[in-house]
This record gives C-alpha cells, sequence and structure tokens, in this order.
C-alpha cells in the first residue's frame, strides 16, 4: 500500500502493519484505491493541479492537430506558446471564428489564435503557411487511475488531505455512517474550496455518477 492509502486506514482505525478488513493486495486494497483515484481525478478536474508539457510540429497547410495521451485525460490548455516565434497564442472558439471572418479555414500565416474542439483536436487560426514551426502546450490533465503501490500518484502534495478525507467518507458512507462520512466529506469541500478559492463551488455528484475510464493512445510528452 502507498502512503495516501496507509492514512486512510490509520483514520478508520485500522492496524497498517497487519489490517484486518484491507488486505495488503490488490483485491483487498481496491475499495480504498477506487476512493482515492476517485478522488485524485476529481480535485485534477476542479484544480487544473496535473499538467504536462507537449510539443507539436506545424505543417504546412494543415489547421487541426489531434492529441492523444497515454496516461490520462486531456482537460483542457493551459498555455500555448509559438516555440520559433516566442509568442502565446490566444484562445478563442469556433464561433467566433466564424462570426469574424467565415474564410478562415482558408487563411494561411503566422498563427495567431488557438481553439480547442472536443477532447482532442487543437486548430489553428490563421493555418501555418511553413513548416518551421513548433507549437509548446501546457495542459492539464485528468490522470489514469493508479493500480500498482509504486506507480506515481499524480496529485500536488496542497492536495493530500483533501484526497484522504475523500476517500474516509466514501468508506463510512458505505457502512451506513453517514455522520461521519458527511463530517469527512465537509472537510474535504471546505480544504478544497480553501485550496482553490470560490471560483468554482465544488460540486462532487457529477463525479461520483461517473468515473472515468481512459482509453490508452500514442500522445508523446
Amino acid at each position: 500500500m502507498n502512503s495516501l492509502e496507509k492514512q486512510v486506514l490509520r483514520i478508520i482505525g485500522e492496524n497498517v502493519d497487519s489490517p484486518d478488513v484491507f488486505t495488503d493486495d490488490a483485491e483487498g486494497m481496491a475499495p480504498v484505491r477506487d476512493s482515492i483515484n476517485d478522488a485524485i481525478q476529481e480535485i485534477n478536474a476542479l484544480t487544473g493541479g496535473y499538467t504536462e508539457q507537449f510539443y507539436i510540429p506545424l505543417v504546412a497547410s494543415k489547421t487541426f492537430y489531434r492529441l492523444s495521451f497515454l496516461r490520462g485525460y486531456f482537460g483542457w490548455v493551459e498555455d500555448c506558446w509559438l516555440f520559433n516565434q516566442k509568442r502565446r497564442l490566444q484562445q478563442t472558439d469556433l464561433i467566433t471564428l466564424n462570426r469574424l471572418d467565415p474564410r478562415w479555414l482558408v487563411h494561411t500565416g503566422t498563427p495567431e489564435e488557438y481553439v480547442q474542439v472536443g477532447p482532442e483536436i487543437i486548430g489553428l487560426s490563421p493555418k501555418p503557411s511553413a513548416t518551421s514551426d513548433v507549437l509548446e502546450l501546457s495542459c492539464a490533465i485528468i490522470p489514469s487511475a493508479y493500480t500498482h503501490d509504486d506507480d506515481r500518484i499524480k496529485l500536488r502534495d496542497t492536495y493530500t488531505r483533501s484526497a484522504i478525507n475523500y476517500a474516509v467518507s466514501e468508506y463510512y458512507a458505505g457502512r451506513g455512517d453517514a455522520r461521519t462520512a458527511n463530517a469527512h466529506l465537509a472537510k474535504y469541500l471546505e480544504s478544497l474550496g480553501d485550496i482553490i478559492g470560490y471560483r468554482a463551488k465544488p460540486s462532487t455528484a457529477a463525479f461520483q455518477s461517473e468515473k472515468f475510464a481512459p482509453e490508452a493512445a500514442g500522445a508523446t510528452p
């Protein structure tokens, strides 16, 4: 078991050296591990706390570029930088592009703006006129679930206590102890709110109803 799992077991009263309920193997730790994975994915989805860098060689007259990820889901672009031009591209959307210039797909030049299309497509306006530059993307990623004790935990240290409270809350909820479950859920929401501020009120309902299950793909950061 990893450090997060040990802390969850300590809070619920388990002996981490000789656990009684959750044995130290993949099957025994599965309920705790699933809860921690849910917490990690929800926290990263809310905060953009885990990012990766990607480099895309631009191709002349090519507008759209597909991103694919081996280690999780694409959340959103944090920063888009034109490497050789040493210039940041501004984000826009398809509605704005079509409204301002219905022929934007025809024009070529040095890219000025980027648009995210769905979960894996980046478009540029105007499209590159030459194969001579590289797009550097900093992307917020929703990480895939970890499965082994020694897997990297893709969560900032700042959010560790939040993830633990989330998992403890689910443990007590599964045993019908609503009072204790709500107490730990309140700690989770409070700590997360303190970290990210009040720009968005954390809502667990949507994430508890759906689990992230990314398919393997082939991007290289």
